[in-house]
């Protein structure tokens, strides 16, 4: 038996789930190593949600709505989101990512088809956590807007959770950057949440965020994996 939708949401939503998603900054330690001023986050946080994030959000709706097909393949929207995540680090991590949160939803929910067939998809390699995350959302049943605000607040609410860490402050005022960065793509939501093809994907690019990911993977002074 399946818990209610809700509560699962509530669940992929927690930054306490055990995936490894409390090794990531989603770009931000990079950024702040980078030469990113502490006070310039809050404009950080909102490019990246109208870029990296909402590529990653619609990667996650196209696959709920392949997730769903009688013989899922997802071998095209992995091609479409590498060819919209250019820098071999944040491909890197992502797949990181999505190797733990497969491994947790397979522990879940063993009997998912869709979650098999996703991890089938090449054996020995990893999958990227946003497809990950939509056969997930497809198997308990989250709906897409639902699916695209979740992508969304897992990404800043990660990158706040590693900034109170590297510039320690008021957790309000993380609480407050959360909400500011999720509240300022809420319009594109619904267009989002239309998304069934891979070639409907926006391609927003994020060119010195990917820069400073690609300089961060070779220091070895950080705490965090990107």
């Amino acid at each position: 038996m399946i818990p209610a939708t809700q509560t699962i949401t509530l669940l992929l939503a927690d930054a306490r789930l055990p995936s490894g998603g409390h090794a990531f900054s989603s770009g931000l330690e990079p950024a702040l190593q980078g030469g990113l001023a502490p006070r310039q986050v809050a404009a950080f946080l909102r490019a990246r949600a109208r870029t990296t994030t909402l590529v990653d959000a619609a990667v996650a709706v196209a696959a709920r709505h392949i997730a769903r097909a009688d013989a899922p393949s997802f071998d095209t929207l992995e091609r479409a989101w590498a060819a919209r995540t250019p820098s071999p680090a944040a491909r890197h991590a992502s797949r990181e990512l999505g190797r733990g949160f497969l491994r947790l939803a397979r522990g879940l929910w063993p009997e998912s088809a869709s979650i098999a067939a996703v991890a089938s998809v090449a054996p020995g390699s990893a999958v990227p956590r946003p497809i990950v995350l939509g056969v997930v959302a497809a198997h308990v049943d989250v709906d897409a807007e639902t699916l695209v605000r979740l992508a969304v607040y897992d990404d800043m609410a990660c990158a706040v959770a590693a900034l109170l860490k590297l510039e320690p402050g008021d957790p309000v005022d993380g609480a407050r950057l959360v909400l500011d960065a999720c509240e300022s793509v809420d319009p594109l939501v619904p267009h989002l949440a239309m998304i069934t093809s891979p070639d409907a994907i926006p391609a927003s690019s994020a060119p010195q965020s990917e820069a400073w990911t690609q300089a961060h993977a070779a220091s070895n002074r950080r705490l965090f994996r990107a």
